[in-house]
């Protein structure tokens, strides 16, 4: 039996590993294919701004030299004079005599007329020296600086032609793709972000994996040694019983070993039914809620008769049908159960009752116990934790059992409500979804 449990809890958590594996491959190859796709189309869109930009830069220039020409009276119409010889630099052939001034206000005017705001310095060629020269730098961003003019390359055609650079065209470019831009910083901050939680996942996928690992091995290490144990006590007892050699004080060692180790065993069962509820999914179907209590009942009915207390169940006549884990449910009622015992300083009184109330199937476990005072009431159903009881350490435990009762319910979709006062008593109210109603 606990083989096939471990057994069955491996192959679960193989699957578990193995579903987290693909969603974060499947999410990785996404990641970046969303990314190429954006970066595709990012380039493609500074393209198409460079395409238009060269082209009126293109118009620009071509207007420009021509007003050069009919200026100086020359009747020559320009055919395609301009050539771009880089991304940022345009050379413009006007085969007759440039006036600097002339030029400058041409180049003013013709950029302005295309809406060409960016700073850009141009250079004539000088025939005579072999170099550009009156060069000048126009900023209409950023601050001016000095002519650069005569810095700009030659032409290998040597003729009469001015050259005119962008520097700045690239950055100018790029502040006009905004909403590109916009579109790539999300993408870039979700980019970040899931990679983040990838990481934080993985982490979690370690952390889960040691835990299960830890788990599993505790299974094996205590389940089975303490099995020996106890059966080893009780084969002490009943042949020193049959032999008549028992003594008041080896019976009180042997009774100290037995029940240490059966509290021992119910805390090792405590961890792993919260450990098979994180790990495994619920097997929902639809059963007889009457039934599970009347089953959970008398599961516990001998330690009702230990503690010398009663039960009273109250059951419709009709069945209350819901969807869920019979297992865990027939837990959950225990646990309640268990704890209304153990939590008791006198004769346990518990009443349980169930009732249909409109779509809803609701469960009330109420005892007359010790109570849960209003300041511990609201932290009982967190993990690990245990109500306070001064000097008296007479219940054990790891602070997990209602937690998991918590735990099943939420699952269920349900929710479960405590109602207690000190020295009066505790009343747990479970309200789940019903098939009927």
């Amino acid at each position: 039996m606990e083989s096939s449990a471990t057994f069955a809890f491996l192959a679960t958590s193989d699957l578990a590993r193995q579903s987290i594996r693909l969603v974060l491959i499947l999410a990785s190859i996404a990641l970046v294919g969303v990314g190429f796709v954006q970066w595709f189309w990012l380039d493609r869109a500074f393209d198409m701004k460079a395409l238009q930009f060269n082209q009126s830069v293109k118009i620009a220039l071509t207007s420009t030299a021509q007003r050069m020409l009919d200026y100086n009276h020359n009747k020559t119409k320009l055919l395609d004079p301009v050539s771009q010889l880089a991304d940022d630099y345009f050379v413009v052939r006007v085969d007759d005599v440039i006036d600097a001034n002339l030029l400058e206000i041409f180049l003013r005017e013709e950029f302005q007329k295309s809406h060409l705001r960016i700073d850009y310095e141009y250079g004539i060629y000088d025939c005579s020296t072999d170099k550009m020269v009156y060069g000048n730098y126009i900023a209409l961003n950023t601050e001016v600086r000095d002519s650069i003019g005569s810095e700009l390359p030659k032409w290998q055609n040597q003729t009469y032609y001015f050259g005119v650079r962008f520097p700045s065209r690239d950055s100018t470019l790029v502040s006009q793709m905004g909403i590109w831009l916009f579109s790539s910083g999300v993408l870039a901050f979700v980019f970040i972000f899931m990679i983040i939680a990838m990481v934080m996942i993985l982490k979690q996928k370690r952390l889960s994996e040691i835990q299960k690992d830890f788990i599993n091995n505790m299974t094996h290490e205590f389940k089975t040694p303490l099995s020996s144990i106890l059966a080893s006590v009780e084969t002490i007892r009943t042949a020193m019983e049959q032999e008549g050699t028992m003594t008041t004080r080896i019976g009180r060692y042997l009774g100290i070993i037995h029940t240490e180790g059966k509290r021992l065993q119910n805390q090792v069962e405590a961890v792993l039914k919260m450990a098979n509820l994180e790990t495994t999914s619920l097997k929902k179907e639809e059963i007889n809620l009457n039934e599970v209590i009347a089953g959970a009942v008398d599961a516990t009915d001998a330690a009702i008769h230990t503690a010398n207390g009663k039960i009273t169940v109250d059951l419709p006549e009709e069945a209350v049908r819901i969807h869920a884990d019979s297992l865990h449910l027939s837990n959950v009622i225990s646990n309640l159960i268990d704890n209304a015992l153990k939590y008791n300083n006198g004769i346990p009184d518990v009443k349980i009752r169930l009732k249909q109330v409109g779509k809803q199937a609701v469960l009330s476990i109420a005892d007359n116990g010790i109570g849960i005072s209003k300041e511990q009431l609201p932290r009982i159903f967190d993990k690990f934790y245990r109500v306070p009881t001064g000097n008296v350490h007479n219940v054990k435990g790891f602070g997990l059992g209602l937690f998991y009762v918590k735990s099943v319910i939420t699952a269920h979709h349900g929710r479960i409500q405590a109602h207690s006062e000190p020295g009066k008593g505790t009343t747990m109210v479970i309200t789940l979804p019903s098939v009927q109603g």
